[in-house]
């Protein structure tokens, strides 16, 4: 499984509100045209004492995230009628996006049907393998843990035909650890401060 994952900013005159709303409701349908899309999760990042300083010099509003089976059908949706709509949308509402694009691994399954809340790790460009592992096996052992997992970057740059400004942060890795609750994740972070990694938290919308 392919992950496409997108750091994006919202432009300064619209507000988290109304950004949150055209994602939501305007941009993530033309999303969910794409040939060859497997799974669309919009990760929409909330205030939490759980989010570090790290996180929050990052100014990243949300992460949408794209599923594909295999390279073919990623390709599908490069260059696509439906892609270069939603290029012109996302000049109405985003400041600023890159694209990360990763192979996937499960660590622990989520169960169905379980809340919709988890903590996005973002390990910045330059962090240590080792480091990064034993990040990773923390959170996996995170109490009320529902599922994790793990992002393992390919390469990162600017959105493919994009017209919005570059977002410069580079990160080596990410993971997803989910919970059923705010208040399970909030809970399961409070003796965690580990300042090499962006911790945000991030509520969960499944489109596809």
């Amino acid at each position: 499984m392919i992950a496409a994952i997108s750091l994006m900013r919202r432009q300064e005159p619209v507000s988290l509100a109304r950004f949150r709303r055209h994602w939501l409701d305007i941009h993530g349908p033309l999303v969910c045209a794409f040939a060859g899309l497997h799974r669309y999760m919009q990760c929409h990042v909330i205030e939490s004492p759980a989010m570090n300083d790290l996180a929050r010099s990052m100014r990243i509003d949300g992460f949408p995230i794209l599923f594909f089976e295999n390279d073919e059908d990623r390709a599908k949706a490069q260059g696509s009628p439906e892609m270069a709509e939603c290029n012109v949308d996302s000049r109405l509402f985003v400041g600023a996006v890159s694209r990360v694009v990763t192979d996937v691994e499960t660590v622990e399954p989520p169960p169905e049907e379980r809340g919709r809340i988890s903590l996005l790790l973002l390990f910045p460009a330059g962090s240590d393998p080792a480091a990064i592992d034993a990040t990773i096996g923390h959170a996996a052992q995170l109490p009320r843990l529902v599922g994790l997992t793990r992002y393992h970057v390919r390469q990162q740059g600017r959105a493919p035909a994009s017209t919005v400004d570059h977002l410069a942060v580079e990160v080596a890795a990410a993971a997803q650890a989910r919970f059923d609750s705010i208040v399970d994740l909030e809970g399961a972070l409070a003796d965690w401060d580990d300042p090499g990694v962006a911790r945000f938290v991030v509520e969960e919308h499944w489109l596809v």
